[in-house]
């Protein structure tokens, strides 16, 4: 995903995705979950990177509990 115009490579687990954004589901595609979610999820990496963090930029739980709807 570009940041500042630059390709930052960043990944997210399955676990994460699926605790943060779908607990409930079983045995659901987490590429499924990941489309969803794109722009939250890039917002993330942004975030991220912002503070300071060299690619790759792994997500975790705690970098999306800011974007996941109450």
């Amino acid at each position: 995903m570009p940041v500042d115009g630059k390709l930052v490579g960043a990944s997210v687990g399955k676990q994460a995705l699926h605790y943060c954004y779908r607990p409930e589901a079983q045995g659901e595609d987490p590429m499924e979950t990941y489309a969803l979610h794109k722009g939250e999820l890039d917002a993330a990496v942004e975030r991220r990177v912002l503070q300071g963090s060299i690619e790759p930029v792994m997500l975790r739980e705690f970098d999306l509990r800011s974007t996941v709807p109450k």
